[in-house]
């Protein structure tokens, strides 16, 4: 559980109610495994009284040290939410700390990596909450997300120092991909060193940076970091966790996503049924779970506890099964690093507006998922450190709409399908790489339009910029057209497969980007249509219903077959929260099984559940798929 209220310069008499009676309740009634309060927010003021830092100028009492003997007394770790880069205060009280903009002008919030920032003030309090109040660990937030492309002395010293180069000017475009990529570097040797230093204080403090070492800053794991974190968007929340989820459930160190347990604008708590939903796409890929409500000055919400309680009652009731299984490779969608910062105009926050790559990764997961395929995100890093034995498992590996990518990952990708592996490479920039080996030739990019495609006698609709295609090789398995109409004299090619080696290469040549807003059975179906021409029957097939999301994982040698129940109204902007998603009944499916499963078991019910085995396939019926079921296969 997460509680945190950035102190503020007006915060009023802080520490002078400690509620210690409703945090002992939350205790006992929820029974967290660990639970992050507040230190310091990003306005820069702490909420204790701390020797080394700046609190908030009416502190009362201590309300970290009861937060302290409360988790202790019901040996519940405790961690603290602690704001990094972001920190207003300190460049108020050291103006020289402040990173610089491309001008020379100082931010007023964000303090500079490469200054003295870090030292004098970060890790000073890092450690005192460590050895001092004996906290278990820091969840350091306002972080990598935070981090600018930064002009102040400090940086453009470090600079100089590392390539014997002057910073570039405003204009210099070419010069400032390098500067940023060079900023991305100082970020996470910032990292590094306040890692290294803290744990010198204090070995055993477990320490995260919030979202570094995933999609949103997708690097090498080089910082001694004790597991990955970040809360993500309060709302089309659903949505948000299937993605991020996906993106680090091949990661090397233990990870949970933070849910937000309200709205904004308004501010409401989210009901019950929400959180679950939430909490199923989570834990369901392996991650742990977290839920983050405002702390009040001293104590919680009371109104809630009872609904945490259940909330936790339905994580742990899943967690022997869940909680830290490893995906069975299906399929993936890569993340390149090379293509996230490509002409990114910040360091490492991206968004739709600001990288259509990233929309573009979305709406192709999406699909994906909705057509019924257990599928990964794959980050670059993640792709590094796989040998080629293990993405051979993959069925397929896909690519969204990139316009640049990695020498080595599309020799290795090339490798795969001359193996035995299928690429789906999907859109106008990435399937314009891969020409030769589609056997294709790709015309000029031409305007946004709607793509009309025809998948099992109806339309779907994807909007993404055109182009021509013509085959020299590729087989055309599909077309679209740019109008609702029959006329097939505006018939455009939608995909094409082509054989390489002892596998295959199949091209998209229309983003599915707008998926994610857009959604359509046709163009679900489409993708459903051409990944399925060359990879066969999905590992799980569900029959009579696309609300019932898949992913497969295992633990303890069982096979583990997640359904999700995503019927809800998640996707809808007009819902502020909502109490209820209509169950599921009598649903049927199968599984590709290499022998006979001795057991299949519905949990957490622990119902042994009756099954045939047909075709190397074991053929079940759930009775009732109401939020997130796990059919055990052993």
């Amino acid at each position: 559980m997460h509680f945190d209220f950035h102190a503020r310069s007006c915060q009023k008499n802080v520490g002078e109610f400690c509620d210690y009676e409703t945090i002992d309740r939350l205790l006992a009634e929820v029974k967290p495994d660990y639970v992050q309060c507040d230190t310091k927010g990003h306005p820069g003021f702490s909420s204790y009284p701390t020797k080394v830092g700046t609190p908030t100028p009416e502190m009362k009492g201590d309300v970290l040290k009861m937060w302290r003997e409360v988790t202790q007394k019901h040996d519940v770790a405790l961690y603290a939410h602690h704001s990094g880069v972001l920190d207003t205060q300190a460049i108020v009280e050291h103006p020289d700390w402040a990173a610089c903009d491309v001008n020379g002008n100082p931010y007023a919030n964000e303090n500079s990596v490469f200054g003295p920032y870090c030292d004098e003030r970060l890790i000073p309090q890092l450690i005192e909450i460590a050895t001092v109040y004996k906290l278990n660990g820091a969840w350091v937030d306002g972080d990598c997300w935070a981090s600018v492309e930064d002009y102040s002395v400090w940086a453009k010293d470090a600079y100089k120092a590392e390539t014997g180069r002057d910073a570039p000017a405003e204009d210099d475009f070419e010069g400032r991909e390098k500067y940023r990529a060079f900023c991305r570097r100082g970020f996470v040797k910032y990292v590094e060193h306040y890692c290294e230093e803290v744990h010198k204080a204090a070995p055993d403090f477990e320490i995260a940076s919030n979202w570094l070492y995933t999609a949103y800053a997708p690097e090498p794991v080089t910082a001694d970091v004790d597991f990955i974190s970040g809360d993500y968007s309060h709302s089309n929340s659903i949505s948000t966790a299937m993605f991020e989820g996906r993106a680090l459930q091949n990661s090397t160190k233990p990870w949970d996503l933070m849910c937000w347990g309200f709205t904004i604008k308004p501010h409401l708590t989210k009901e019950f049924v929400q959180l679950c939903a939430e909490a199923g796409e989570v834990i369901s890929l392996g991650g742990g779970f977290q839920i983050y409500n405002p702390q009040l000055v001293g104590t919680v919400q009371r109104l809630p506890i009872p609904m945490w309680a259940e909330l936790s009652k339905f994580c742990r009731e899943r967690e022997s099964v869940c909680h830290k299984a490893k995906p069975v490779k299906e399929g993936a969608v890569l993340l390149s690093s090379k293509a996230i910062y490509n002409h990114k105009s910040n360091l490492f926050r991206w968004d739709s507006e600001t990288n259509p790559y990233g929309a573009d990764t979305h709406g192709l997961l999406f699909a994906l998922i909705d057509a019924g395929f257990s599928a990964e995100i794959l980050t670059t890093p993640q792709f590094d450190g796989m040998t080629d034995g293990d993405i051979s498992k993959y069925k397929f590996i896909a690519l969204a709409d990139l316009d640049t990518i990695e020498d080595d990952i599309r020799e290795r990708l090339c490798a795969y399908a001359e193996a035995g592996g299928n690429v789906i490479v999907c859109g106008v920039h990435a399937t314009k790489l891969f020409e030769k080996e589609l056997g294709v030739k790709i015309g000029e990019i031409g305007e946004r339009a709607c793509a009309y495609m025809l998948s099992r006698g109806r339309y779907g609709i994807l909007t993404s910029p055109l182009v021509d295609v013509e085959t020299n090789g590729g087989k055309i398995t599909a077309i679209y057209n740019t109008a609702l109409n029959e006329n097939k004299e505006n018939d455009r090619i939608f995909s094409t497969v082509r054989s390489l080696g002892k596998g295959s290469m199949t091209g998209i040549y229309v983003n599915y980007g707008s998926y994610q807003h857009e959604r359509s059975a046709g163009a679900r179906d489409a993708i459903d249509d051409i990944v399925s021409n060359v990879c066969g029957r999905k590992t799980v097939e569900i029959c009579g219903t696309h609300k019932a999301q898949v992913a497969i994982t295992e633990k303890n040698g069982a096979m583990n077959v997640n359904l999700l129940n995503v019927s809800g109204p998640h996707t809808d902007a007009r819902f502020i929260n909502y109490d209820e998603i209509l169950p599921i009944t009598d649903l049927k499916s199968s599984v590709a099984c290499a022998k006979k499963p001795n057991r299949i078991t519905e949990m957490p019910k622990g119902k042994p559940m009756d099954f045939s085995y047909i075709d190397g396939r074991a053929e079940f019926v759930l009775d009732k798929l109401e939020i997130h079921s796990v059919i055990v296969i052993e």
